[in-house]
């Protein structure tokens, strides 16, 4: 696929538009999205191993710590995940249906819209063709992740610049993700979906309207011509459940702003929250009737099965401890009761029990390990953990919200305790190497004094020479290159006969001196004892 690079950043791919075998999906903007892909296709799209060898296991304790933050990437397609991404894929592609570019319906839509702009006014009665979908769960099961690995199976830009060699001048948006606001103004998601395309695509609308005095209805149809010009696929709005805090008013203009925008616009939206949002959405009969459409999404947590089995396999195979503890029935089970099967605690608590199993030195996953460090670091977590072995759902709703472990905190604190024994152990290592490094300079520099070279000299040039060879070089190879680099070549022709032995003892034989006299009166031999004559 052909990419280039807007002006504020973004990559924007280039159309290609494959043949549609439906007939309503024979559609520029349908026919530029990826093919629908089978569920063999989705699988190897969404998985993600990390890279793993076994030799990294060896490596420093302060390298493996930053190895384990990989376990972070796992990414195993479950059966659910499958089932979101077919339901996205529909809403998507039939969200388009109703707008076709290459339609008169097409064009008239701007023209009417443009009319409500110019007039502020906005006419809430309008063909309702939009559709919406809602994904439930519970904190942690991840909900957003895989939401997100799916849409990234989409080009989130794709740029159109002819069609079937007619002009067809206009970008197209797959997706935006917004927030749902906590104060549970209208228009703070207006202002945060302008700023959101902003972002994008380099455009200037939040700070063209932010600070107008335009009223909520008088910035709709705003919005519906910025969806319109974007060719916006889908529309995701997240934490649904914060409308659950604020007034029943203002969660209500929440939800019609909501239906509105699918009525004018044709775009579908989904919703992500807790099963605290439910309550919101079937308060609501339209937006209840009209989630039916798609399909609800329940993201339940794992059930201690065959699906558990192979999420918990495929992570465990990602073990830097200088050891390997085989995957049995007694780890899965207990990692299962610890986590009651919410993906995002299984993985930081495999996590944290090898960063513990590193920092003390034990090297090796055992259940005592698993048990210590989920009583120690999964404390916050626990009454939603007992509800949910107890079954009492009634009970979690209290817990929804409860702040998950927080992997980066636990990895600052191990990596302090790993930190600490290194900083001994080089310093020990670095005390032992520095005795050596001086017995190694004194013995060489005592060496190139019997050889004639000055002491500052000789200290200089062997500091030298250890400095840039290391400490594994012998005391022999150290002295000769220090002689070397000391003693020029010319100097010792001339000098050496003068000091050889072999030349001392011939030149003392000549005068009838033996080998030991000559060497003695040369100054080689020193006699520290009188000589007496005893005969």
């Amino acid at each position: 696929m052909k990419t280039f690079e807007l002006a504020n950043g973004t990559q924007a791919q280039v159309a290609e538009y494959t043949e549609q075998d439906i007939h309503e999906y024979q559609n520029p903007l349908i026919e530029a999205l990826p093919p629908i892909y089978s569920q063999q296709d989705v699988i190897d799209h969404l998985s993600f191993y990390p890279a793993y060898r076994k030799e990294e296991r060896y490596l420093e304790d302060y390298k493996r710590v930053h190895l384990i933050q990989r376990i972070l990437y796992y990414f195993q397609p479950l059966p659910l995940h499958l089932q979101l991404c077919s339901s996205i894929d529909r809403l998507l592609r039939f969200g388009y249906v109703s707008r076709n570019p290459l339609s008169n319906s097409y064009a008239q839509g701007f023209v009417d819209n443009s009319h409500k702009v110019v007039n502020k006014t906005f006419d809430k009665s309008a063909l309702q063709t939009g559709q919406t979908m809602s994904v439930i769960g519970i904190s942690g099961v991840g909900k957003t992740r895989s939401l997100q690995r799916i849409l990234d199976m989409y080009p989130r830009v794709i740029s159109h610049t002819q069609y079937k060699g007619k002009p067809l001048n206009m970008y197209q948006v797959t997706y935006l993700t917004i927030q749902t606001p906590f104060d549970g103004s209208v228009k703070t998601i207006i202002y945060d979906f302008m700023y959101q395309v902003d972002l994008l695509m380099g455009t200037n609308y939040f700070n063209r309207y932010a600070n107008s005095r335009l009223s909520t209805s008088q910035l709709m149809p705003i919005i519906a011509q910025i969806a319109r010009s974007a060719n916006l696929g889908c529309l995701i709005i997240d934490e649904i459940q914060h409308l659950k805090a604020i007034k029943s008013k203002s969660s209500t203009q929440i939800l019609n702003f909501f239906t509105t925008l699918i009525n004018t616009v044709n775009v579908p939206i989904i919703m992500v929250g807790t099963p605290k949002s439910m309550d919101i959405l079937q308060s609501q009969f339209r937006q209840a009737r009209r989630n039916t459409n798609i399909g609800n999404v329940m993201w339940n947590r794992l059930e201690k099965d065959e699906i558990w089995e192979l999420f918990i396999q495929g992570m465990w195979k990602y073990q830097w401890t200088k050891e390997i503890a085989p995957f049995n029935e007694e780890f899965s089970t207990l990692l299962y009761r610890e986590s009651q099967g919410i993906a995002d605690i299984a993985v930081k608590l495999f996590m944290m029990v090898q960063l513990r199993a590193i920092s003390n030195g034990e090297e090796k996953i055992t259940i005592n390990l698993i048990n210590n460090v989920s009583q120690e670091e999964l404390k916050i977590v626990q009454p939603m953990i007992q509800a949910l072995r107890n079954r009492n759902y009634r009970k979690l709703a209290d817990y929804e919200d409860l702040t998950f472990p927080n992997i980066e905190e636990f990895l600052e604190r191990e990596q302090i305790i790993i930190d600490q024994k290194q900083i001994m152990n080089s310093l020990k290592q670095g005390g032992g190497r520095s005795s050596e490094r001086t017995k190694l300079m004194d013995d060489a520099i005592f060496r190139l004094g019997i050889l004639g070279i000055d002491e500052k000299i000789a200290k200089d040039t062997v500091s030298n020479i250890i400095a840039q060879d290391g400490d594994g070089i012998n005391l022999n190879d150290v002295v000769k290159k220090a002689f070397n680099l000391t003693t020029p070549s010319d100097t010792i022709v001339q000098t050496l006969p003068n000091k050889d032995f072999r030349g001392i003892v011939k030149d003392g034989r000549e005068s009838g001196l033996t080998a030991y006299q000559s060497l003695k009166d040369a100054g080689f031999i020193k006699v520290d004892y009188s000589v007496s004559d005893v005969s």
